[in-house]
């Protein structure tokens, strides 16, 4: 553990990183699709470039751990937080289209730093006997920017322009980067009593099954993020404020129940928690796809969250017991994988909205959507640990 940082000050600076990247994530949600060169660009380049952000992120995972292996995690987390705050000036210019997509794959690179860079702070600050809620209020802080980003971008937009909602994130990355300067000082070691990685954690029966309910429930809400804004302001005449909201709806909902589901595993099947939020998820996906009042927009988008913390609240726990299941126990690992997956189902999601927008409309696209969540959901609950067991059986290789 590390004697020149004390754990709350670890944790507080890991959670301020990982609440401004998510806010800048969320931020983006109700803007870039109505910025003239995204809209002149299609609904398939919208999606290549929101898909830009997870892509950067999966990429820049493996370096991002061996850089915090040779320095510890002090020196990338400030790279990650000072990138950060420079690429989303780039957002602020608003175009051309190109300009756009380096802005959020260089978002991705910085996020995934301060991704890899944060939770080893935390594991590198604090006991294991601590660690594992220290990890949950990061993971606490990730809904909470995600939750903040989309109303508080519209009202910006509305109030000011929208250079506003990108240089108020940038303000804040400085301001987290100051806070690194202040609060974490001199050479901060990596753990060394969480040694084991994500392909270790793989090696657990179920955690394919457990990676593929992570991967369905960040695409499913990922998917709508690029194609939805455009559509309802040209259908009904939404505002940036408006499409803000629609989205805070969907992330409230997920936050109110994430909780809720998230106590009771371990009481109840897993499987069947996973499974309820797979139906939810194809119905709230249909329910867009038909949806002809505004209301029934808020309806669907509040469900899709609701279902979506259904299905990653079981696994955000099941991932934990996955790692514990290994000896030493893995917590960091089992974590590193949940990240990657829910990376690439933020990557996959709106490559496959956006191009069957293009392909056959959005409608169509979205009840496309929903099937393939269905078959792939419904695929993978067999495998799924219950929960109820505690940690699985470690294979052998």
């Amino acid at each position: 553990m590390s004697q020149g940082i004390k754990p709350a000050a670890a944790v507080a600076v890991a959670c301020i990183a990982l609440f401004a990247d998510m806010l800048v994530y969320g931020l983006a949600i109700p803007v870039l699709p109505l910025l003239p060169a995204v809209v002149a660009a299609g609904p398939t380049a919208t999606g290549a470039m929101f898909a830009g952000y997870p892509a950067a992120v999966l990429l820049v995972t493996p370096i991002g751990g061996r850089l915090v292996d040779r320095y510890g995690p002090r020196r990338p987390l400030l790279i990650g937080m000072v990138g950060l705050a420079a690429t989303t000036v780039l957002f602020a210019a608003g175009e051309p289209y190109w300009l756009l997509v380096l802005a959020r794959v260089l978002q991705g690179v910085a996020g995934g730093m301060s991704w890899v860079a944060g939770l080893a702070l935390i594991a590198a600050a604090t006991p294991m006997a601590t660690r594992g809620r220290s990890m949950g209020l990061a993971m606490s802080m990730v809904s909470l920017g995600v939750l903040a980003g989309p109303p508080l971008a519209g009202l910006l937009v509305e109030r000011f322009n929208t250079t506003a909602p990108f240089l108020l994130a940038a303000g804040l990355a400085l301001a987290n980067g100051v806070a690194q300067v202040l609060l974490v000082r001199g050479h901060t070691p990596v753990t060394t009593d969480d040694p084991a990685g994500p392909l270790d954690v793989l090696r657990v029966r179920g955690s394919w099954s457990v990676v593929g309910a992570v991967v369905v429930g960040a695409g499913a809400i990922a998917a709508v993020e690029p194609v939805l804004p455009l559509h309802l302001t040209e259908r009904f005449g939404m505002s940036a404020l408006d499409l803000g909201l629609v989205f805070a709806a969907a992330v409230l909902a997920g936050a109110v129940v994430n909780p809720l589901v998230g106590g009771l595993v371990g009481r109840r099947d897993a499987r069947v928690l996973v499974g309820v939020g797979v139906a939810g998820t194809v119905l709230a996906l249909v329910g867009l796809a038909l949806a002809g009042q505004a209301w029934q927009v808020w309806t669907a988008m509040a469900v899709l969250g609701a279902a979506t913390a259904c299905v990653l609240a079981p696994a955000t726990t099941l991932i934990g017991f996955q790692g514990a299941a290994l000896d030493p126990p893995a917590l960091g690992g089992g974590y590193a994988l949940f990240n990657l997956a829910y990376a690439a189902g933020l990557m996959l999601g709106p490559l496959l909205a956006g191009a069957g927008t293009d392909l056959v409309g959005l409608a169509s696209a979205l009840v496309g959507l929903a099937a393939l969540a269905a078959v792939l959901g419904t695929a993978g609950i067999a495998g799924l640990p219950t929960g109820r067991g505690g940690p699985r059986e470690r294979l052998d290789a």
